[in-house]
């Protein structure tokens, strides 16, 4: 379990793609729906935000020692405290990996999976995911290596595809409504960035140490991720349209040709969606299964995790109430979540007096 599996290079990777998913996918509709016109700018402001919680996760990463956090509560406090802290981070990736396939298959369903029943889909998607987390985390890094470039290929291709189809006027005027509603879509952008947190969970694993730098720049990038696809929803179709969209990122590929005879493009974005949906799911599901196992090798837990993910998945539930559940419920708990318990895990270490090697 303490084996350095993975190089610094890995985690940043993997930042962008599991993050990625959620700032460019997950919380579009929200910012839209919220900010309006104005959410391309809750996704410039969030690039402040991002930058200072890397810092005070850097923080903590020094101060354990780069040891993973589930490890430093188990090596620093009482049995207790490390299984309460446990099955509440392995909980909290549970619910990540449930909403993302949750999510996905509402997608899927809506363009190209029409006929094709729920536990079909949701069975096939959840083994693929499975084989991925029981081969371990280098397996994971080693194909999010090998899918990254092509997903950026594909958003440059669409960002820059489209730009005639763009009117940049749409953009303004800014703060119409006033500036509550700038301020509760940077709540949501914030909301979505802040799940970088994760990497601790896996800090255990890296050959080298992370570098502030490159965490910071990662930060950008993901402010990047919101931003771009917000730009493009709001000019393309305008902001009164945008907000109705359930998946802008998505509505974007419709409008992309390539000369006057190569149409419907939108095929391409099959491979992104997954893309960033196999290591969101997948990477939730390994950290999770390392949290409830407490520490010890139990090999039945990441199969009984993707058992109960299955059958979670393949209950009914519309998307209208699904996307009211994560606008009021959880994109606010998971913001409160998220720092709550990081700033507690920092309370512990100041209390344990803990410092790093020089």
């Amino acid at each position: 379990m303490n084996q350095k599996l993975i190089h610094a290079s890995h985690i940043y990777i993997l930042l962008i793609l599991f993050s990625g998913f959620m700032v460019h996918v997950l919380s579009l509709p929200i910012l839209l729906s919220t900010a309006k016109r104005d959410a391309w700018l809750c996704a410039l402001a969030s690039a402040v935000p991002i930058t200072l919680w890397f810092l005070f996760i850097f923080y903590i990463y020094k101060k354990i020692n780069q040891q993973d956090l589930l490890s430093f509560l188990n090596h620093a406090y009482s049995k207790w405290v490390s299984i309460i802290f446990s099955i509440m981070f392995g909980a909290h990736f549970f619910i990540i990996a449930l909403i993302t396939l949750k999510f996905t298959i509402y997608w899927s369903n809506a363009n190209y999976t029409f006929d094709v029943p729920n536990y079909v889909v949701v069975s096939l998607f959840a083994l693929i995911c499975y084989y991925s987390s029981a081969k371990g985390l280098r397996a994971i890094c080693t194909i999010a290596m090998l899918i990254l470039p092509i997903v950026v290929l594909f958003g440059l291709l669409v960002g820059v595809g489209n730009i005639p189809n763009k009117d940049y006027e749409q953009l303004f005027p800014v703060f119409e409504n006033g500036y509550i509603d700038f301020f509760k879509g940077l709540g949501y952008a914030c909301s979505g960035l802040v799940e970088v947190s994760f990497i601790l969970f896996l800090t255990s694993n890296v050959k080298g140490k992370l570098k502030m730098k490159w965490l910071i720049l990662t930060g950008i990038i993901l402010a990047g991720l919101s931003f771009g696809p917000l730009v493009g929803a709001i000019t393309e179709f305008g902001s009164v349209e945008a907000e109705k969209m359930r998946n802008p990122a998505y509505e974007e590929w419709r409008l992309l040709t390539i000369g006057l005879h190569v149409t419907r493009l939108d095929f391409l974005s099959i491979f992104q969606w997954l893309s960033g949906a196999f290591i969101r799911i997948s990477l939730s599901l390994y950290i999770a299964a390392k949290g409830f196992s407490l520490n010890t090798e139990h090999k039945w837990v990441l199969p009984m995790l993707y058992v109960l993910l299955i059958i979670a998945a393949s209950i009914h539930w519309d998307s209208v109430s699904f996307i009211y559940f994560l606008k009021n419920f959880y994109f606010p708990i998971n913001l409160i979540f998220q720092i709550s318990l990081l700033l507690l895990v920092f309370l512990l270490i100041k209390l344990k007096g803990v410092s790093h090697e020089k």
